[in-house]
């Protein structure tokens, strides 16, 4: 069943572009921008609205490719049932993550899904979590592993994961000279007020992520406005800039690397996000995708309540 030609269209609708559709699909741009003007021929109407640098679907575009991303999900559901029946456990499925903490996830569960499906191709796409929502409600992906900011997010779908705490990490050299009240439990991180922090440099997420959102939320329920002096998504970056004394930042549990130049602590009011896993409208899961979502709910399981806080 050869449907390439669908998945050409709708490369173009989710690239907004016919060069960078040409690229995804390792086909040269002449024969793509060729294939469509075809296509709008022989339909007698234009499926995109051309501008300098997008494309844009028009209300038959809209209707043609819905139409494209029901057929060739349809094909996938259909070829994924037949390998179940012949037991041949071929076939492909994708995956959406966020980059950094989702990709170290998603790297744990890879391993021991391949060595039971070695010949199932798994897709992935990389974005923080609003654009991966906005992939599933599209059908662009069947499943995608995302943090919330609160469980009465999780769709209807979905499947909570895990609850991390996101902690704080603050120079050391930064407590002594702030004088900052650390209230220690003997065995666990020291706990510090958000209240004392109105004066330090903070290194925050960038807008629209969820740890971003938790950020805000954090500061304004004590009415403080944050000193960020930089934005960046990368933990590893901004547990760098930590180290260099430049200022603090919130980091989840599963990313907190031990450092003698860094203070990890708990924070009032607390901060902690919701991992789960969400699926697109009528995704059925076959027996390989069931067994990667068992291996995604045992990997948070274990990491959660088995984690190795690193050493103060």
């Amino acid at each position: 069943m050869d449907l390439r030609y669908l998945e050409y269209i709708v490369e173009i609708a989710n690239q907004h572009s016919i060069s960078r559709a040409a690229d995804r699909l390792f086909i040269t741009q002449s024969n793509l921008s060729q294939y469509l003007s075809r296509l709008e021929e022989e339909l007698g109407t234009k499926l995109f609205d051309r501008r300098r640098n997008d494309m844009t679907l028009t209300t038959a575009g809209t209707l043609y490719v819905d139409t494209c991303r029901d057929m060739l999900l349809k094909k996938q559901d259909l070829y994924n049932q037949i390998s179940d029946i012949a037991q041949a456990k071929t076939g492909n499925f994708s995956v959406g993550i966020t980059p950094q903490w989702g990709a170290a996830a998603f790297s744990r569960i890879i391993g021991p899904f391949k060595r039971a499906y070695p010949n199932i191709q798994v897709s992935v796409l990389e974005e923080t979590a609003e654009p991966l929502t906005y992939a599933l409600l599209d059908n662009r992906i069947d499943m995608a592993i995302i943090p919330l900011a609160s469980p009465s997010a999780l769709p209807q779908n979905g499947i909570m994961l895990a609850v991390e705490e996101l902690l704080l990490a603050i120079p050391k050299a930064h407590v002594e000279s702030l004088n900052l009240l650390l209230h220690y439990i003997e065995g666990e991180f020291p706990t510090v007020d958000i209240g004392a922090l109105a004066q330090e440099p903070f290194i925050f997420s960038q807008s629209g992520t969820t740890i971003r959102k938790l950020e805000n939320i954090c500061f304004s329920s004590k009415h403080i406005f944050p000193n960020i002096i930089a934005e960046i998504n990368s933990h590893p970056a901004s547990l760098f800039m930590v180290e260099e004394q430049l200022g603090a930042t919130f980091v989840p549990v599963s990313c907190a690397a031990a450092s003698d130049k860094i203070q990890y602590a708990h924070v009032s009011p607390s901060v902690q996000w919701f991992v789960a896993i969400a699926f697109r409208k009528g995704f059925i899961p076959r027996q390989s995708e069931e067994y990667f979502i068992q291996l995604a709910q045992k990997f948070y399981n274990n990491s959660f309540h088995d984690m190795a806080m690193p050493e103060l």
